[in-house]
């Protein structure tokens, strides 16, 4: 028996999403410095809403209606995930997508599942001969 470390299983859809992530996250780094020290987005299927939380002041929240550049850059990104998630077809749904940075730790979840095909619609006017 050997001692093999404890690893953290991410399916293939995890850690594409977890490596563009990184990807992004090292970019906000660079372009915005420490308000990309924590940089946390969740979202809720079900009304197709986002939470985010990053490390400006109010979370870039400026005014009622109102948010920060970073802010919206941020929606922008998660937006556009959910998009690619879905596929060019439209044809899968999001069940849990929600990606986290905070004390240089990232985190993922993804949960993806192909829409259920409706039945096709018979027409009940039309007879056998």
């Amino acid at each position: 028996m050997s001692d093999t470390p404890q690893l953290t299983m991410l399916s293939r859809l995890e850690a594409q999403t977890l490596q563009s992530f990184i990807a992004q996250v090292d970019a906000w780094q660079y372009t915005h410095g420490d308000k990309a020290g924590t940089v946390e987005i969740t979202y809720y299927p079900e009304d197709e809403g986002f939470d985010v939380f990053n490390a400006e002041m109010n979370h870039g929240l400026l005014k009622r209606n109102r948010a920060s550049l970073f802010r919206t850059e941020i929606l922008a990104w998660g937006a556009g995930q959910l998009k690619q998630l879905q596929g060019w077809d439209n044809s899968k749904t999001i069940n849990a997508f929600a990606v986290s940075y905070k004390d240089g730790k990232f985190g993922v979840a993804v949960d993806v599942a192909g829409k259920t095909a409706e039945p096709a619609e018979t027409d009940e006017s039309s007879e056998t001969l």
